[in-house]
């Protein structure tokens, strides 16, 4: 063990769906707890045992499709970010096989050598906190002293970069046209107008131009990440790797998430409410059976929510 050395890592980021507040707040996050033994649920989190039989209760999470579709937005950010403001070329995107998306970014020499010190300032930069904004504000009011403060454009490059783009949708032709680059000069009042609305907004600005990431997977350099078609334990589908990282051309389907064309027969252990699936809708009362095609049965036996009869050929 003394002999071994660490050769680098790469730098790799997690971006799960149900840490989005955008889904949280949407409804489209499901959680329950369940009894495996006499098929009892519940939506109260705090409950550890069955009221029923005193079994422990297990804990069911589930995310509608809608939420993948959210979760595709932060990484399309998150790859305009490490290709336009860190410079980074060799990026692979795969869909986790569950409920959300992994980035790598491949490191050569001496990048793949940066510290959990160095690799979290990268953390606080992508996700903007409280720092990186407090930076760019105090920017503004101290320059805002001397001279006439302008909007940020997308050719400052940076924090500014991103919410010059953010900034571009939400105010009017001539001030968007300054903003991308194609006009050069601004009025003064103008000017301080899209200052004015760049304070008032400065909560929205921030969440818009962050990205939901799992700190603690970027910061720790000896994290484990899923191979692509390798399959998910939590839920039986293949881990599936986006080619040229077009996140927005990956579809959930239960083709591309199972090689097997077999269908399982399952009885369930207990009732469910309507979720959907893939892109079926379902629900099951405790001791229901049913066949489905693999990528749909796989889902509620690999949660616990259901046990296999047969193979159904």
């Amino acid at each position: 063990m003394d002999e071994k050395k660490w050769l680098g890592s790469d730098l790799v980021f997690d971006i799960d769906a149900n840490e989005i507040s955008e889904c949280q707040e949407s409804g489209k996050y499901v959680q329950m707890k369940f009894c495996r033994k006499c098929g009892f649920y519940i939506q109260q989190l705090d409950v550890k045992s069955c009221p029923q039989c005193g079994e422990e209760l297990s804990k069911f999470e589930h995310i509608e499709p809608e939420c993948i579709n959210i979760a595709k937005e932060h990484v399309a950010k998150l790859i305009d970010i490490l290709e336009n403001d860190l410079g980074f070329t060799k990026i692979i995107t795969t869909f986790s096989g569950h409920r959300g998306f992994h980035v790598i970014v491949e490191l050569g020499e001496p990048y793949s050598y940066m510290s959990p010190d160095e690799r979290r300032e990268i953390v606080s930069y992508i996700k903007v906190d409280d720092y990186q904004l407090k930076a760019f504000i105090d920017q503004i009011i101290k320059k805002s002293k001397k001279y006439v403060v302008l909007p940020p454009r997308v050719t400052d490059g940076g924090i500014r970069r991103r919410i010059a783009r953010y900034l571009a949708n939400y105010v009017d032709e001539e001030i968007r046209e300054f903003i991308m680059g194609s006009k050069s000069v601004l009025n003064f009042e103008v000017a301080q107008k899209v200052y004015e609305y760049l304070i008032q907004h400065l909560n929205d600005v921030a969440k818009a131009i962050s990205v939901c990431i799992d700190a603690k997977v970027t910061i720790d350099i000896t994290h484990l990440i899923r191979v692509s078609n390798s399959v998910n334990g939590k839920t039986g589908w293949r881990v599936i790797q986006i080619n040229n990282a077009d996140v927005y051309a990956f579809e959930l389907s239960p083709h591309n998430l199972s090689a097997s064309d077999v269908k399982l027969k399952i009885r369930f252990l207990t009732s469910i409410p309507r979720v959907t699936v893939i892109d079926e809708e379902f629900s099951f009362k405790k001791g229901e059976e049913a066949s489905l095609e693999y990528p749909y049965a796989s889902y509620f036996v690999y949660k616990g929510l259901a046990s296999i009869v047969n193979v159904v050929r």
